[in-house]
């Protein structure tokens, strides 16, 4: 069957439809391509008599998802190359086209599906939410080749395409419009219509603003600050920003689109052999598997949740009702008084308020996501909700008594989630009727910004209860991950002992800035005690108690701590922790902190030996957490702790980590640390027994 329809329309106009066969997205592989390239041969010929062409999809929700990556991942350089050539070759006859030619866009065009675009006169798109359009290229390793730092430079100028191609952005339609990635937005129903009257426009004309004379000087101008932005941001660790900067600038600067289109195939072809395009690619497709994962034992047609309420107003509990309000759900929002559902609905206002500066909203979006939310000061019937979710503080003695009250307010067949990020799910099913259907739905601070959702079981929890959850999670854009019930349940279970050792580092003498720099130099996106900062001390505290509880014999509550929680120095929110906090200014040193230390420290380790030791610890614990098996694989860990704390992405998260040092070093390394530096150290079984066998994480 084929991949795209031709149809004709009036008066010499034409559509060509993407509509790969049994597939909810379009890709363009090699067949399609070969069959767009016939079209539109067909379509040049004079005797066809064309006069316009439209390009349109018929998914509900995909235009074209760029590339197939599948494909790309098994090729080596010159394979890419090869197929990089092809795909510019068939955008260059779409682009060489004699008369006007429009891309109508609904739903996502990513990568080579906004490339297409580009290579067309005009660009429409439809104001429906899944219709997006970017180039995120570089967020997988590699660059856009097929035309994209080419003609976007040309269309755009140089610095505005370079902060769509560098920064990998994927924007909403009405922010793609804003940039200039568009032409003009329409409903979806009045898509085609918008597209036949930009046809009556002719070919795009050349801007003499976007000349080879004009961005040669731009490029003089930006080119040394965008080098040194680049390098300050990446630190070196993504190649792929440094390679579009320099495509972009030298292909602009010369105005040679031959020249430029062979940059391209260049670039992707030495960046497709490295670590981190591989490192990079793996993540993805490890995100696409979570939006579609399912529960094991689960039915796979089970109710879908339409009704939901929030309980507790605070900075989580206001940020998840404003998320599910905003995809459509209707939300109660419960504290126990009027100024504080006040309080969040302010919050929710503010996200929204954002929203609507960033264009991610429209006016009616936001009356009618604040319609959804309905405050509820007092105890109000819950009999519609299908799922109430709980975020309130965290104290089990306290949930235990919110959960004993919802229990009896709600229908059977609703279920009763936590937000809680450590205490124990079955512990807090048990004082219900119904205990399997209590549930862990860990959102991630802020709600709006991250995109990891923890779906805890507890001990009692149902599959068929998981799987709604985990179906509602990614009907909302988040990406879940199935974790059994433990103490800190994953992410925070690896991450707290990092944040612990970076506090004992510090009380043993280390400077803050010693040690947040050795982790940025990693490649995390922010050091651990800035993090607890920002967490905040108190917080940081309680689950690093909750923790240490659980596993006494590894871990224990640092000093340092306490000790700043006794000076009231919790952290960017009193305005002092590890380091001091003001109004337009970088955080800098705190020396009281550092007065709090004991008086006689022992020599602090270097730089690299801070790094070693805070990333062979999270190495262990993410090791025992599959040992124990508190998820089911390898990929589920390192998926979760890149979404969920940044962990430097191009090393592909904290396994892939380890299965590229190699198991048998990591192991080596962890047992002399315990001889050096604590007991805590040595390697769990899992990694002594892959050390002896030569065993790794992942088999590809």
């Amino acid at each position: 069957m084929p991949n795209i329809q031709r149809e004709t329309l009036e008066d010499g106009l034409f559509l060509l439809k993407f509509d790969r066969p049994d597939s909810s997205v379009n890709i363009f592989d090699l067949p399609t391509l070969a069959e767009l390239e016939n079209h539109l041969e067909v379509l040049a010929r004079p005797e066809t008599g064309a006069q316009g062409l439209i390009l349109m999809s018929t998914k509900p929700s995909i235009f074209m998802a760029g590339a197939d990556l599948h494909a790309i991942r098994a090729m080596n350089g010159e394979e890419v190359k090869t197929f990089i050539q092809r795909g510019q070759d068939v955008f260059n006859k779409l682009a060489a086209l004699p008369f006007p030619t429009v891309a109508a866009v609904h739903g996502a065009a990513l990568g080579g599906g906004y490339e297409v675009c580009l290579a067309c006169d005009w660009r429409v798109a439809s104001t429906d939410p899944a219709t997006k359009l970017g180039l995120p290229e570089t967020k997988l390793g590699i660059i856009p080749a097929w035309g994209g730092c080419t003609r976007l430079p040309r269309l755009l100028s140089v610095p505005k395409a370079l902060d769509v191609i560098l920064g990998g952005k994927v924007l909403p339609a009405r922010q793609a419009l804003r940039a200039g990635l568009v032409d003009e937005t329409a409903p979806r129903e009045h898509l085609l219509q918008a597209a036949r009257r930009w046809l009556k426009q002719g070919k795009h004309p050349h801007r003499l603003a976007h000349s080879a004379p004009f961005n040669a000087v731009v490029d003089a101008v930006i080119a040394p600050s965008a080098r040194h932005d680049v390098q300050r941001k990446t630190h070196g660790h993504f190649p792929a920003i440094e390679k579009a900067l320099e495509v972009v600038l030298k292909g602009s600067a010369s105005w040679d689109e031959k020249d430029s289109l062979e940059r391209e195939r260049e670039a992707v072809g030495e960046l497709i052999a490295s670590d981190t395009t591989r490192q990079l690619l793996n993540l993805f497709f490890l995100t696409e598997k979570a939006r579609k994962a399912a529960v094991p034992n689960a039915p796979r047609d089970v109710k879908p949740i339409a009704r939901t309420a929030v309980i507790g107003a605070g900075i989580m509990g206001s940020g998840i009702a404003q998320w599910l309000s905003a995809r459509g759900l209707p939300v109660i929002l419960r504290d126990v008084d009027a100024e504080r559902v006040a309080a969040g609905m302010g919050k929710i206002a503010d996200l929204y308020a954002s929203g609507l500066r960033a264009h991610t909203f429209t006016e009616h979006d936001v009356r009618l996501g604040l319609d959804r939310v309905a405050p509820a000061p007092v105890e109000v019937p819950l009999l519609s909700v299908d799922l109430v979710i709980e975020a309130a503080v965290e104290k089990m003695e306290i949930k235990k008594m919110l959960f004993q009250r919802l229990d009896q307010l709600v229908r059977e067949d609703a279920i009763l989630a936590t937000n809680t990020s450590a205490l124990s799910i079955s512990e807090l099913a048990a004082v219900t009727r119904h205990p399997g259907r209590v549930v862990g739905m860990h959102f991630f601070n802020p709600v709006h910004k991250m995109q990891l959702v923890e779906v805890v079981t507890g001990r009692d929890t149902s599959p068929e209860v998981a799987q709604r959850v985990v179906r509602l999670a990614q009907q909302i854009g988040k990406i879940p991950v199935l974790v059994k019930d433990s103490p800190g349940f994953l992410v925070n279970r690896i991450l707290l002992p990092y944040m612990i050792e970076a506090g004992a580092i510090y009380w043993a003498g280390a400077s803050a800035e010693e040690i947040d720099a050795a982790m940025l130099h990693f490649g995390m996106p922010m050091g651990p005690l800035r993090l607890t900062d920002e967490v905040g001390v108190d917080v940081a505290l309680d689950v690093a108690a909750t923790l240490a509880a659980a596993f006494p014999q590894r871990l224990h509550v640092p000093d340092v701590l306490p000790a700043l929680q006794g000076a009231a120095m919790l952290g960017r929110k009193t305005g002092k922790g590890f380091y001091k906090y003001s109004k337009g200014s970088e955080a800098s040193t705190n020396k009281q902190a550092a007065k709090l230390r004991p008086s006689r420290l022992p020599n602090p380790p270097g730089r690299e030996a801070i790094e070693d030791r805070l990333v062979l610890l999270m190495i262990n614990e993410a090791a025992r957490c599959l040992e124990e098996g508190i998820v089911a694989s390898a990929g589920e860990v390192d998926l979760a702790m890149v979404l969920g704390t940044g962990f430097a992405p191009f090393r592909g998260g904290p396994l892939r980590y380890a299965d590229s040092s190699v198991v048998s070093r990591v192991a080596d390394a962890l047992a002399r640390l315990a001889e050096s530096a604590g007991p805590h150290y040595a390697p769990c079984d899992l990694l002594r027994d892959m050390a002896k066998t030569g065993r790794r994480f992942y088999e590809d």
